[in-house]
């Protein structure tokens, strides 16, 4: 018997030894502070904290005394089933977040949150802050959302953490194998997050080099890292479905005017809702029949034709419709104090009109995007060049055009299967 407790209390001591290591060798309680100055929630810090105890158990199961990301990967997939549950769209991002929370802290000792950027101040660092504010600034006068920026500073964040740990204080003192360091730290990242942080971190550096911040120039030195988004296409809806939706919509009511004028822009020419809901009256040359703006989403210039059919939608709108303002903006809402859409309001009457035209839903996708992508495969049937489409839709490469192409692909077999004998 005094054996057996012997045993028992040498083998539990083991273990508290060996989960005492991983846990400072992995840095855990570290990371959890890192968490709570970050300002991560309650639920969050919760969770972590269930997590990590859960993780080296498992480590102590396989014994392993390195944490990786790919470990942590594996841990969820053997704890949780998670490419099930990704399959089955149930949530499962809070998980994820934590391993990679806990990979960035053993990387560079710093924790930086997406989900906490609303709820904390964050004042850029004294040798940035003139740049980097300028930067914001600049995107928000060209029109580009509140949640872009706040986005885009989260990852410039990232960036300046990042420059701390090298006792890096300024744009003077950076070089470009800084930077390219700093690309290479994000590797634990999935890749639309490698890809988001690059392009942040590429412009607001292309600013700084355009507008006398910095001396040296490196937009053009830096890779542009792309991901492959084809997994997450929208749906897409023929000619004759186009057609129905608009031919469904209530012409006799100002509220039915208005939105055939936005939904005939989006599905005519493929601009993006945020584009729809920022467009001005400036942007419009009626005499050259076209229009021109600045891409909400990119920053980058785009101009199209102004259609006929467009066009005629937009004057009826504007002759019958549109509510007395002094809005610059072209779209405004029908009730007082007549405020110009967001594009989550655009979306939103894009789906109310989808929903009552009596096409077939099911399945399918019922955002504004996705007529952007019933366009492309319009195009497409036409036989219009790539760079052609990719010019219309505003995109910066084919790579993101070609995405569309699989559409059509997957419909050709679709009906290649129903037609075979």
């Amino acid at each position: 018997m005094v054996d057996l407790l012997s045993i028992i209390y040498h083998d539990l001591s083991v273990f508290l030894s060996n989960h005492l290591r991983r846990n400072t060798r992995w840095k855990i309680n570290q990371t959890e502070e890192a968490l709570l100055q970050a300002g991560a929630s309650n639920y969050y810090q919760n969770v972590f904290k269930t997590l990590t105890k859960q993780l080296l158990l498992y480590a102590e199961e396989h014994d392993t005394d390195s944490f990786s990301m790919d470990f942590g990967l594996q841990f969820l997939e053997d704890h949780y089933s998670m490419s099930s549950k990704i399959k089955q769209k149930k949530w499962c991002a809070t998980y994820s977040r934590c391993i990679n929370a806990l990979a960035e802290y053993q990387r560079s000792g710093n924790v930086t949150l997406y989900l906490v950027m609303d709820k904390r101040a964050y004042t850029f660092p004294e040798g940035f802050k003139n740049s980097a504010e300028a930067y914001i600034s600049h995107r928000e006068k060209i029109g580009i959302i509140k949640k872009s920026n706040k986005i885009s500073s989260l990852y410039l964040e990232r960036f300046f953490a990042f420059l701390k740990k090298k006792n890096i204080s300024s744009l003077d003192t950076l070089s470009l194998k800084d930077v390219l360091d700093f690309m290479t730290s994000l590797s634990c990242y999935e890749k639309p997050t490698i890809n988001h942080t690059m392009r942040a971190v590429r412009y607001y550096l292309k600013y700084c080099y355009e507008n006398g911040f910095m001396e040296k120039e490196m937009f053009s030195k830096l890779p542009n890292p792309h991901y492959n988004r084809q997994s997450r296409l929208p749906s897409s809806y023929s000619a004759n479905e186009v057609t129905k939706l608009l031919d469904s919509i209530n012409l006799g009511n100002p509220c039915g005017i208005r939105d055939y004028a936005i939904i005939l822009l989006i599905a005519r020419l493929g601009l993006r809702s945020s584009d729809v809901a920022n467009l001005r009256f400036s942007n419009i040359d009626w005499e050259k029949e076209v229009i021109r703006l600045t891409q909400v989403k990119t920053g980058n210039p785009l101009e199209l034709p102004l259609l006929e059919d467009v066009g005629e939608a937009i004057i009826n709108y504007l002759k019958n419709s549109r509510p007395k303002t002094d809005s610059d903006h072209v779209f405004v809402r029908q009730v007082p104090p007549y405020t110009n859409f967001n594009p989550g309001a655009v979306g939103a009457l894009v789906r109310v009109h989808l929903q009552k035209s009596g096409i077939h839903l099911e399945g399918k996708k019922k955002g504004s995007h996705t007529l952007r992508h019933s366009l492309a495969s319009r195009l497409l049937e036409h036989e219009i060049p790539l760079p052609v489409i990719s010019e219309i839709l505003g995109h910066t490469t084919t790579e993101t055009t070609m995405a569309y192409l699989r559409i059509d692909i997957s419909e050709l077999r679709k009906c290649a299967l129903e037609v075979a004998i």
